[in-house]
């Protein structure tokens, strides 16, 4: 696959899960298809989604890095790690 092609498409995942954790902040509440946080009756539950949304944007960034050449490829360094 073309370099391009995967930084376009890891942005807009990262602009995705952006988008979510604005839309969550702003109402106070974080859902998906089984659940459905509020920040003031499950604040724990509410910050895991928002944590999970910016860890899927940071791993966005890396890829998008790692296509512009800046870096080094981010999933062979989770596999060194995890496995």
């Amino acid at each position: 696959m073309p370099q391009w092609f995967i930084a376009t498409v890891f942005a807009l995942l990262g602009i995705c899960a952006a988008w979510g954790i604005y839309r969550s902040l702003s109402s106070g509440v974080a859902y998906d298809e089984i659940y459905r946080f509020e920040i003031d009756s499950n604040p724990l539950g509410f910050a895991t989604v928002i944590a999970g949304r910016i860890l899927v944007i940071a791993f966005a960034i890396a890829v998008i890095l790692h296509a512009m050449g800046f870096i080094g490829d981010p999933i062979s360094m989770l596999r060194a790690i995890f496995g």
